[in-house]
């Protein structure tokens, strides 16, 4: 198929080093978003109407953006996040790595018995197998963070 199925986007073009501050992803300019929109729409993918697109300098830091997001400094004690066996061999470290007090690693969503807020990481498909998954714990008081790094177009 070739060039019948390439796809470019020069992220020179659409990335900006002026910030807008009424965006919620800064440096994002426009017309890239609505690029990746055509592109979700076009391979018929993922929803993006109504979605907030938002670019990063990778999987990491848009994941810890997220639990950063998700977690209030005013909560007594830090929420606990979750994942499924198999899941991404970093999040642990990574949810602990900055120390903010904010959030905590809790290890696998299939035994986390804790009955007060968490967040639940769906990588989708999973890093390690390939596979899509669900949501496991499924009680109130969640939130949810769908790591969808390879379910690109």
């Amino acid at each position: 198929m070739g060039d019948k199925c390439t796809v470019v986007i020069s992220v020179w073009q659409w990335l900006s080093y002026v910030s807008d501050i009424t965006n919620l992803c800064w440096f994002l300019e426009s017309e890239l978003a609505e690029e990746i929109r055509r592109l979700h729409h076009l391979v018929a993918n993922t929803e993006t109407e109504g979605r907030y697109i938002v670019v990063g300098t990778g999987s990491t830091q848009l994941f810890q953006a997220a639990l950063y997001a998700l977690s209030s400094p005013d909560s007594a004690e830090p929420i606990n996040v979750v994942s499924a066996v198999p899941y991404y061999s970093s999040y642990p470290a990574v949810t602990d790595f900055l120390k903010f007090g904010f959030y905590r690693w809790a290890g696998d969503a299939y035994t986390y018995k804790g009955d007060q807020p968490y967040i639940e990481l769906v990588t989708s498909p999973n890093n390690s197998d390939g596979f899509i998954w669900e949501t496991v714990v499924n009680r109130s008081g969640g939130k949810l963070i769908h790591d969808l790094a390879y379910y690109w177009p």
